[in-house]
């Protein structure tokens, strides 16, 4: 069968079997449980690229150190606004898949998600700057209120020894 014969009714296409496809594909199915859903992966397995430890760590996609989701303007102020979407959207990922846990959808989410300490590391005084205001900027919110923030060498190294 060819590409165009398996997706000419389709409701929808899903391009990767990565997690954010296959949850994206579970809420379709509980929204709208009559469409029909294809999903293509060109990967032997789903879940081997970008969703796969050595691309994401199993993490998700929570903005916690992705700097260039808190910009800084010319001033050197930093708008927390996409950082703060983006990890209130992952929450939002997690809510739904504790809800399909729980409804016996899905096994155990350690398969694809974990909770792991990030970090960002930057060097140079601007970038030091850079990272002091966007960590004040953003540990006022309670989706952040577990950062922390050191210039402290001691600090650092308790946290990321070969990088001290």
């Amino acid at each position: 069968m060819t590409f165009i014969s398996k997706t000419q009714h389709a409701d929808v296409v899903l391009i990767g079997g990565g997690i954010m496809s296959a949850t994206l594909g579970a809420f379709l199915k509980q929204l709208e449980p009559d469409w029909t859903i294809s999903l293509f992966e060109k990967l032997d397995e789903p879940g081997l690229e970008s969703s796969g430890p050595w691309n994401n760590a199993g993490t998700g996609h929570a903005a916690l150190c992705e700097l260039n989701y808190s910009p800084a303007a010319k001033d050197g102020s930093v708008d927390p606004a996409k950082a703060l979407l983006i990890n209130e959207q992952f929450q939002l990922s997690r809510q739904f898949w504790s809800h399909l846990v729980t409804n016996g959808m899905i096994g155990s989410p350690k398969g694809f998600i974990n909770t792991v300490p990030h970090m960002s590391f930057v060097i140079g005084d601007a970038n030091a700057k850079f990272l002091r205001n966007r960590y004040e900027a953003l540990k006022p919110n309670p989706l952040f209120r577990s950062m922390e923030y050191s210039e402290d060498h001691a600090q650092i190294d308790k946290w990321a020894p070969l990088i001290v």
